[in-house]
């Protein structure tokens, strides 16, 4: 499926690259738009994913074995008793390229490490509402994703998740001593899965 480049793709690269909404630059938009068409040359997405069951500890949760202590994520998942696990990456030849483009041109550089930010969270997007979507169950919904590293959810758990899923076998995708992963431009994250009807007698 040919990926789209849409207005709101772009300001969002604009966004990443820490350039202010009110500017409207010609130049820097025809930059950021073949730093998209380029990265498509040579991305190779691949994802992962899985539900599991949640065990509700003293403070945490226990998914599949790994614990998880986080006041975020209790909140996320207060009305699930099961979530979804997903790792995403862009493969190894993005982070090559943005490494290159950097040394030739930062402009042409920044602008393309920004896209493969913004293209990372698109292809999550796409592959969530075309696979993920139509297996759950009627009246089940998931929550927004939740990434290790934002909130109080530590980056040790990147390495759970890809454990889990098996993520280094089955995308290539592996994490640092420094809790980086390899590839760069990938995404780990935790979604809740709850039913409406259970929502609905809260409010």
């Amino acid at each position: 499926m040919k990926f789209l480049i849409t207005d709101e793709l772009i300001t969002d690269a604009l966004r990443y690259m820490r350039v202010p909404s009110s500017v409207h630059d010609e130049e820097l938009i025809r930059t950021v738009t073949h730093a998209f068409e380029r990265l498509e040359t040579f991305v190779q997405p691949r994802y992962v994913w899985g539900r599991f069951p949640i065990i509700r500890l003293d403070g945490g949760i226990e998914l599949a074995g790994a614990y998880i202590y986080s006041e975020d994520i209790e909140r996320l998942t207060s009305r699930s008793s099961e979530c979804i696990l997903l790792a995403a990456t862009l493969g190894l030849e993005v982070d090559r390229q943005i490494t290159i483009s950097q040394q030739k041109n930062m402009l042409d550089g920044l602008a393309l490490d920004a896209c493969a930010s913004v293209r990372i969270d698109a292809f999550i997007d796409q592959f969530v509402k075309s696979e993920i979507y139509p297996e759950l169950h009627e009246g089940e919904f998931m929550t927004s994703r939740f990434s290790p590293g934002y909130g109080d959810l530590g980056m040790n758990v990147i390495e759970d998740i890809i454990t889990i899923l098996n993520a280094t076998k089955r995308i290539g995708l592996s994490v640092t001593r420094s809790l980086m992963m390899t590839p760069v431009k990938s995404v780990t994250a935790v979604a809740g899965l709850a039913y409406k009807s259970r929502v609905n007698c809260h409010e």
